[in-house]
C-alpha cells in the first residue's frame, strides 16, 4: 500500500442492488434518500503493540464508529471534483480480540434539489451514493497486520429506520429533507465488535479512490483532497433555560425536574403531550432526548426560532413588544401571523419525527438544527414512555474568541456579543448565511463573516477553504457563483466583487501570500469578466444575472434602478474599488505591470462615473446617469470607492445618510456605510446609526437578522458587521502589511468617555485601551506582540511609532 492514501488503493464501496440503477423498492431505504451500515472486523492481538490511523469520506454524509465509540461526522462540505477526506487516530480505541469499524452512510444522489418541495440539502453536493476507506493496522514495529481498506471484505447493510420528510415545509428547502426514524428497525448493536454481521451483504465495489492531484483519465467521480478544516465542535449535553405547555402555561413540577436532570418521567400508554422547550437564545445544536420503553409512541420536534402569533392582530399592535415595528404579518405564509416570544405563540416549521424503539435509547438527528424553542409534541403508545434526558448538544466551527471590546456605552457593549454570536451561529462546515433556512456559503456574506472570525479568534481556516470554495465555483465566463457548495447554480456578478474583498482582507489579516498566489488567477477572471461588460464608458453596463446589491424595500429583489440598462453608481464603484484591491494582491505578488495596468483603469473611471451620475443641485449621486433615484446605498460607494472628492463628500453630507428621499438600505448596506464614514472622516458618528441593531436586542434577539423588516432569518451573518466598526474604528486597529507585519493603530472617540479591547493576529494578541481623562486628556495604552511596525494616530492628528511592546501616552486634544 501506497504511504499516500488513495493511490491505487481503497476503493468506493456500496450495496450491489444500488451500484448502476435506481434502488429496487423492497431493498431500498423507504425514503427518498438511502442508508447503508457498513462493517470491517478485524483482530488485535495486544493492542498497547498497535497503531492504527484511517482516512475516509463518503458521499454523502457519514457518521463513523470504532468498536461502538463515536469517532466522526464529515465529510466536510466541497463540489463532487473536490471532495474532501477525513483522517483520525483510532489507536485510543483498540482493544483485545474482535474489533471492528463501523459507518453509516446517507446517500442524498436519488432526488433533486428543489426549494419549493425540499430534497436533498442544497449545500450538499452529490453524485452517487458511496464510501471509502484506508487504513492499515500496524504492529509494534509498523508492520502490517491487517489491511482494512474498503473493497469486497466489507459487510453492508441496507436500511430501513432512517426515513425522511418534508411536513410543515414554512419557506424554502435549501436544508433539505428533515427526518423520521423508526428505532425498532435499526439493527441493534450494529457498530459493536460483537455484533453477528454474517447475514450482511459482501460490500459492492464501485470504483478506486483517487486523489484530485492524481485524476488523469479518472475512474472515480471524486478528486479527493485532505480536510482543510477541523471538526466541527459538538458540546455536552445542555438543559434547556425553560419549558411551557403549548399556549404558554406552565409545566408541572414533575417536568421541571427532569428538565434540571433530577428525575425522570414516565408518561402513561395513550397520554399526548405539548411542550415547547426553549433554550432562551438561538442556537445549532443537536437535540438530546434519553427514553426507555414506549414502544408504538411517536414524538414529533419542531424547530423555531421564534413563536408564531395565532391570532388577529393589528399590524400596529401585535403581541409582544418586539412588534410594535410593524407589518410583519403580511410577510408569512399565516398572513394573521408574525413572530414573538410571547408564550401565547406557536412552534411552527421543519422537524423531526421519531418511533421509538421501546428500549433504552437516545435520539439525535444525523444533522445539527437551528432553534431557539422545540416544539416537542409525544404521542404515547400502548406501553408507558419514560423520559430520561431532553437537552441539547451545541455545535459549531470550534473557534476560540480571543477579542475583547468594552466601552463606556452600555448598549455598544451589549451589541458585542449579539454580533460575536450571530457569527458563531453563521459558522459550521462552510460560512453561511443563516443557519435556520438556508446554511448556504454565500460570498457577501462571507466577507462579513470571515473577516469578524479573523480578527476575533486568529483562526484563518475557515476563510481559506472558503475562498477555494468560490474559485472551485467559477464558471467558464469567469465569475464565481454567488453562494458554494451549492447543487443550484446562482450568480451575483458583484458577490464575485466581494470575493475579492475577502481575498485581500484574509490575506491582510493571515499574511498567507501562497493563497493569494493560487487565486490571483480567478480574482482576474472576475475583473475580466466585468470589462467584457462594459459600455463606451469602460463602466459596467446591462450586466446579465441577478444584480441585487442589498435589501432595500425600494428595489424589486434588491436590483438598484437602471442595473438593467446601463451603468450604475454602485455596481460600477464596486468594481473600481476592486480594481484597486486586485492591484493590490498583484504587486503583492510582485507583478508591478499588472498593478499600473489595473490602477490605471480605476483612476480612468472615477472622473467617467463621477461625471455620468454626480447630480450637482441635489448635492448626491444618482443611482443611474439622470435620475432621478437616489439611495443611501449609492453614496455610500461613491465615497470609499474615491469617486467622491473632498467637495462632493461636503455635499453628500448635507443629506446623507437620513435624508428621506434616499432610498433606504437594510443591516448590510450600512458595512460600507460605515466605511464611507471612516473615508470622509466622519467615523464619530457611527453610533448613531445603530438604532437597528439596539432594536434588535431591545426586541429579546440573541442574533441580529437578515434585513429590517424582521420577515425571515433571526439570524444573518452580514449583520453582525458592527464587531468590525468597535475593532476597526473605535479600538482603530488596522493591518497594512500582510499578516500584520504593520498595523495602524488610530481610535476613534465615537463620543465614549472610554474604550477597551482586543483584536487577534497572527503573532498575538494587540490590547488597546483609551480613556479620556479630562475634557481634553486623551490617555491612549497599547500592547502589541514584539517586532510589529506600529503606527498610532491619536484623535488630535499626532503620529507616533514604535516597534511592537507596550506604548503609552496622553494626548492634549485642545
Amino acid at each position: 500500500m501506497s504511504a499516500t492514501p488513495f493511490v491505487n488503493s481503497a476503493s468506493w464501496i456500496w450495496s450491489a442492488e444500488g451500484s448502476h440503477s435506481a434502488p429496487a423498492p423492497e431493498a431500498a431505504t423507504p425514503s427518498h434518500y438511502q442508508v447503508r451500515y457498513f462493517r470491517r472486523t478485524f483482530e488485535v492481538e495486544d493492542p498497547t503493540a498497535a497503531t492504527l490511523r484511517v482516512q475516509l469520506s463518503a458521499d454523502s454524509r457519514y457518521l463513523f464508529f470504532c468498536n461502538g465509540n463515536f469517532i466522526g461526522r464529515g465529510p466536510a462540505k466541497g463540489d463532487i471534483n473536490h471532495h474532501f477526506y477525513d483522517s483520525f487516530d483510532l489507536t485510543p480505541y483498540l482493544r483485545a480480540g474482535r474489533n471492528v469499524l463501523a459507518a453509516l452512510v446517507l446517500d442524498m444522489s436519488h432526488v433533486a434539489h428543489r426549494p419549493a418541495l425540499l430534497g436533498p440539502p442544497c449545500s450538499v453536493m452529490t453524485y452517487t451514493g458511496g464510501f471509502v476507506l484506508e487504513g492499515e493496522l500496524r504492529g509494534r514495529t509498523g508492520e502490517t497486520v491487517a489491511d482494512l481498506r474498503t473493497g469486497a471484505e466489507w459487510r453492508v447493510a441496507v436500511d430501513k429506520a432512517h426515513r425522511f420528510q418534508n411536513e410543515n415545509t414554512t419557506f424554502e428547502g435549501y436544508l433539505g429533507y428533515f427526518e423520521h426514524r423508526l428505532s425498532a428497525l435499526i439493527p441493534a448493536g450494529w457498530n459493536t465488535a460483537d455484533f453477528d454481521d454474517s447475514a450482511w451483504a459482501e460490500a459492492h465495489v464501485l470504483f478506486k479512490a483517487e486523489l484530485l492531484e492524481n485524476r488523469r483519465d479518472p475512474s472515480s467521480p471524486y478528486g479527493l483532497l485532505p480536510r482543510m478544516i477541523p471538526m466541527l465542535e459538538e458540546g455536552t449535553p445542555q438543559i434547556f433555560a425553560d419549558a411551557f405547555l403549548q399556549g404558554g402555561a406552565p409545566v408541572s413540577a414533575e417536568w421541571q425536574r427532569l428538565l434540571i436532570g433530577d428525575a425522570a418521567l414516565t408518561l402513561p400508554a395513550g397520554a399526548t403531550v405539548d411542550v415547547v422547550l426553549d433554550v432562551g437564545e438561538l442556537t445549532t445544536a443537536f437535540p438530546h432526548l434519553l427514553v426507555a420503553g414506549g414502544a408504538g409512541s411517536v414524538l414529533r420536534l419542531t424547530y423555531a426560532e421564534a413563536l408564531r402569533l395565532p391570532w388577529k392582530t393589528p399590524n400596529a399592535q401585535l403581541i409582544g413588544k418586539q412588534q410594535s415595528l410593524a407589518n410583519l404579518a403580511s410577510h408569512f405564509a399565516d398572513e394573521s401571523s408574525g413572530w414573538t416570544f410571547d408564550r401565547r405563540g406557536k412552534v411552527t416549521g421543519w422537524g423531526d419525527i421519531w418511533e421509538p424503539s421501546g428500549q433504552v435509547e437516545l435520539f439525535e438527528p444525523l444533522h445539527w438544527r437551528a432553534f431557539r424553542y422545540i416544539g416537542l409534541r409525544i404521542v404515547v403508545g400502548a406501553e408507558p414512555l419514560t423520559l430520561r434526558a431532553l437537552q441539547h448538544r451545541f455545535t459549531a466551527y470550534p473557534y476560540r474568541i480571543a477579542a475583547k471590546f468594552e466601552s463606556s456605552d452600555a448598549a455598544l457593549n451589549r451589541i458585542w456579543p449579539v454580533a460575536l454570536h450571530t457569527m458563531r451561529l453563521c459558522s459550521h462546515e462552510t460560512f453561511e448565511d443563516c443557519p435556520h433556512y438556508e446554511q448556504m456559503q454565500y460570498a457577501g456574506d462571507t466577507m462579513i463573516t470571515s473577516k469578524i472570525a479573523m480578527l476575533t479568534t486568529g483562526d484563518y481556516r475557515l476563510s481559506k477553504q472558503a475562498l477555494h470554495h468560490f474559485d472551485w465555483s467559477r464558471l467558464s465566463d469567469g465569475l464565481t457563483q454567488s453562494r458554494f457548495p451549492s447543487r443550484l447554480v446562482q450568480v451575483i456578478p458583484t458577490w464575485s466583487l466581494h470575493w475579492i474583498t475577502n481575498t485581500k482582507d484574509y490575506v491582510m489579516c493571515s499574511g498567507d501570500l501562497g493563497t493569494a498566489k493560487e487565486l490571483l488567477p480567478g480574482v482576474r477572471a472576475v475583473t475580466d469578466w466585468f470589462r467584457r461588460h462594459t459600455d463606451a464608458s469602460g463602466l459596467p453596463a446591462k450586466l446579465p444575472y441577478w444584480n441585487i446589491t442589498d435589501w432595500c424595500p425600494w428595489w424589486p429583489r434588491g436590483v438598484v434602478p437602471g442595473a438593467d440598462t446601463g451603468p450604475t453608481t454602485i455596481l460600477s464603484a464596486q468594481y473600481i474599488q476592486a480594481l484597486t484591491e486586485v492591484a493590490w494582491l498583484a504587486r503583492l505578488l510582485g507583478r508591478d505591470s499588472e498593478a499600473r495596468e489595473l490602477e490605471a483603469e480605476a483612476m480612468t473611471l472615477r472622473p467617467k462615473l463621477h461625471a455620468l451620475t454626480w447630480s450637482e443641485s441635489e448635492g448626491l449621486y444618482f443611482d443611474r446617469p439622470g435620475g432621478p433615484e437616489v439611495s443611501q446605498y449609492g453614496n455610500a460607494w461613491a465615497i470609499v470607492a474615491g469617486i467622491a472628492g473632498e467637495r462632493e463628500r461636503r455635499r453628500i453630507f448635507e443629506r446623507f445618510p437620513n435624508d428621506p428621499k434616499l432610498a433606504p438600505g437594510s443591516f448590510f448596506w450600512w458595512h460600507t456605510g460605515f466605511a464611507a464614514l471612516a473615508a470622509a472622516g466622519r467615523f464619530d458618528e457611527m453610533p448613531q446609526h445603530l438604532g437597528p441593531w439596539h432594536e434588535s436586542i431591545g426586541f429579546g434577539l440573541s442574533t441580529f437578522v437578515e434585513e429590517n423588516s424582521y420577515w425571515r432569518s433571526m439570524c444573518h451573518a452580514w449583520s453582525a458587521h458592527p464587531a468590525l466598526a468597535f475593532l476597526q474604528g473605535i479600538l482603530g486597529v488596522t493591518p497594512t502589511a500582510p499578516g500584520f507585519a504593520e498595523v495602524l493603530i488610530a481610535p476613534q472617540r465615537c463620543g465614549l468617555t472610554h474604550a477597551s479591547g482586543r483584536v487577534c493576529t497572527p503573532q498575538g494578541g494587540i490590547d488597546v485601551a483609551w480613556r479620556m481623562e479630562s475634557d481634553h486628556d486623551f490617555r491612549l495604552q497599547i500592547t502589541t506582540p514584539a517586532s510589529l511596525a506600529v503606527t498610532v494616530v491619536a484623535p488630535n492628528g499626532a503620529r507616533r511609532s514604535f516597534a511592537g511592546g507596550a506604548f503609552a501616552e496622553t494626548f492634549s486634544l485642545t
